[in-house]
């Protein structure tokens, strides 16, 4: 009898415990606000301008051959991280719909995939984003972009805009340090570390893309691309790989600290423009 009750006991003890309530899971921190406008409802960008966040990223993409490690998408996808890890350091910004196409040129072009926009077209459509924009209550407009072909227009354009957008006491900027101060910057690091020359499709173009996403890197495809043929003026010749130089030293690990680069110097300069103008 008392081995039958001490079981008893126990069976009643065990059937208690798993009758009462589970503890509580621990509660989760609370996601932050998006900050791209293509994750937010029309009330949710309008309270945002109207709690402060009233710069926005207009960040310019491309859709373009790297090779056959790197998708069509690349400067999309880097754009959009980017974008969005830039404005969220800022404090007071949102990122504009990334614009997909770009002028791309004739040395792209010729590889499928590649979606070429003359200059003028890319400039109009940059415009007319930005007017309604403005019309939406943004008071600093920032022109970006990933790509190279995407520069000298979104430089020429800006002050134009700027000029006809002023008296409404609206600023437009171009921020060109997230691409060509970074790149020099990640350049030297690659030079002091001794990695193979490399260029369109090489380290610092797959290694970004790769810390971001390794859905859109092929590392099974990573190889010795063609020579690095760049000349004096700026042309550009790329091989039939459609990479230049040596991808394979290619990492996340590298692609981290690139893309940090690029944050730190794209939020310092926004900072700076933003900082000028209301000094004046």
């Amino acid at each position: 009898m008392m081995h039958t009750a001490t079981a008893l006991a126990a069976y009643l003890a065990a059937a208690a415990l798993s009758a009462a309530p589970a503890p509580a899971p621990a509660p989760r921190a609370a996601a932050p606000p998006p900050v791209a406008m293509t994750d937010m409802t029309m009330t949710e960008v309008r309270d945002a301008i109207a709690a402060g966040k009233t710069t926005v990223l207009v960040f310019n993409g491309s859709i373009e051959q790297t090779g056959p490690h790197v998708v069509l998408g690349k400067h999309v996808y880097k754009a959009q991280y980017l974008g969005e890890r830039i404005a969220r350091e800022l404090g007071n910004a949102l990122v504009a719909p990334v614009m997909p196409f770009a002028p791309t040129g004739a040395e792209l072009d010729k590889f499928p995939g590649t979606i070429d926009l003359s200059a003028g077209t890319f400039s109009k459509v940059n415009e007319e984003v930005t007017a309604s924009l403005v019309r939406a209550g943004f008071k600093y407009v920032i022109l970006m972009g990933d790509h190279g072909g995407n520069q000298p227009p979104l430089e020429a354009l800006a002050p134009k805009l700027d000029e006809q957008y002023r008296p409404r006491g609206v600023r437009v900027f171009f921020a060109g340090d997230v691409y060509a101060k970074a790149d020099a910057e990640v350049e030297q690091y690659l030079e002091a570390h001794h990695v193979p020359p490399s260029n369109h499709g090489g380290v610092a173009d797959t290694s970004e893309l790769w810390a971001i996403s390794a859905r859109h890197v092929r590392p099974g495809r990573i190889a010795m691309g063609d020579p690095v043929n760049r000349g004096a003026g700026g042309d550009v010749s790329i091989g039939p790989s459609g990479v230049e130089g040596d991808p394979r030293p290619s990492s996340p690990e590298l692609g981290r600290r690139f893309n940090d680069i690029k944050v730190r110097l794209g939020v310092a300069e926004i900072r700076r423009l933003i900082e000028g103008a209301t000094a004046r």
